[in-house]
């Protein structure tokens, strides 16, 4: 799975998942806020994932009103997701 495609829409992180957590799970917590096109969890270390929303707008949605919230039990932090690495870095 490409996990930095653009194509799929706005990418948003949701860590401190429990380590039973699913995809599912993740739609089921985001689906009010809008459109998701695909979520996925890490099981190899466990603990985030991130799901992908076909608007921006309700990414952002997503991320003030969730952020904080209980999912099965643990307290998520959920935010925009940004690209990692590749360069860059600014000067100063």
């Amino acid at each position: 799975m490409v996990l930095d495609d653009p194509s799929k829409g706005t990418k948003v992180f949701i860590g401190n998942l429990p380590p039973d957590a699913e995809s599912r799970d993740l739609r089921d917590f985001f689906r009010e806020f809008g459109v998701i096109n695909d979520a996925w969890v890490a099981k190899k270390p466990p603990g985030f994932g991130f799901v992908w929303f076909d608007d921006e707008r309700d990414a952002k949605d997503a991320v003030r009103n969730l952020d904080g919230r209980t999912l099965m039990g643990n307290r998520v932090r959920v935010e925009i997701s940004v690209p990692r690495g590749g360069g860059g870095g600014g000067g100063g």
